[in-house]
């Protein structure tokens, strides 16, 4: 071998020996980047374990460590839905990372990547800000925000239900629901169908609110109807209102069980339901509406109407 082909080769080794060193020292340098932003939300992390999930909505477990103890996890997760508003209607993606420590108390909720709609979203990440320091297998208690999308709420929902499971192996705790009959009538204690009531096709149910002394405070009616033509809304869209009245036919309040209408427009009604309270329901019309989502007005007024025939 001659001398100059002996220093082709050394050369070529440390061309090759230089270019390993940089690509190992370019990914030491990434991968200090990624350490740094977990050190944000759980300031001992040193370093991270990345591994890929199997069949499920959560692509992506990250392990986080302080040297070799585990110190949290993050879940990378997406999934795609169709008919997002403002959109073309094709699949469109939504991926969110979900970061906690290891007892699985929530540290941070972020979108990686969004294509739906950018006025919804924001509702979303108002949603995520509400859920650090709640333990994961709680966020069901955490109130989502108005005005979130129908289309992509269901995507988060599953990735943190998907997320706890695979910390907690076990399904989320259930929301703990107000009793809306409390909401109405304040000393109500019991409550029992009224048998002798023949529902229609709107009122399906009237109940007898009695409080702890079995004296009769009032009836609560249940009473429900759809309406087409609700935006970003698939199908007839369906409201669902408790009515309680007095016995002496005064309104005591009305509490939405059920709405499937935009919520940016639907809750616009919120002081129009504050307003019945105290009024007679066979008077209930002399009551102000609100501006606004005439499709959901139109509806609730029928409703009303309904309840005002049999009450």
């Amino acid at each position: 071998m001659t001398r100059e082909n002996k220093w082709l080769i050394i050369n070529a080794f440390i061309f090759v020996l230089v270019g390993v060193l940089f690509l190992f020292g370019y990914n030491m340098y990434k991968e200090q980047l990624v350490v740094n932003q977990y050190k944000e939300y759980i300031p001992t992390v040193t370093s991270l374990k990345e591994e890929k999930v199997e069949d499920s909505i959560i692509q992506k477990k990250i392990t986080l460590k302080n040297g070799s103890e585990v110190v949290g996890y993050a879940y990378v997760g997406s999934d795609f839905a169709e008919g997002i508003p403002l959109t073309d209607g094709g699949p469109k993606e939504l991926r969110i990372q979900v970061v906690t420590d290891k007892s699985g108390v929530i540290k941070k909720v972020f979108i990686e990547y969004s294509e739906h709609t950018p006025d919804y979203v924001k509702y979303v990440e108002q949603y995520f800000e509400a859920l650090p320091g709640t333990a994961i297998i709680d966020y069901k208690k955490v109130d989502e925000v108005a005005g979130a999308s129908a289309k992509s709420m269901p995507i988060v929902r599953e990735i943190l239900t998907e997320a706890t499971k695979l910390i907690t192996g076990k399904e989320p705790n259930p929301k703990e629901l107000p009793d809306p009959y409390k909401d109405i009538f304040e000393n109500y204690d019991s409550y029992e169908v009224d048998t002798t009531f023949t529902a229609t096709d709107k009122v399906t149910k009237k109940e007898i609110v009695k409080d702890a002394s079995d004296v009769i405070l009032g009836y609560a009616f249940t009473v429900t109807g759809t309406v087409d033509d609700i935006p970003y809304h698939d199908g007839p869209a369906r409201i669902t209102l408790l009515v309680g009245i007095d016995t002496s036919g005064k309104i005591v309040k009305v509490v939405t069980l059920l709405s499937e209408h935009t919520p940016d427009y639907y809750n616009l009604h919120n002081p129009y339901f504050d307003n019945l309270s105290g009024v007679a329901i066979d008077s209930y019309e002399t009551v102000d509406t609100i501006s606004g989502a005439t499709l959901s007005l139109n509806l609730i007024k029928q409703l009303l109407d309904a309840v005002k025939a049999v009450a």
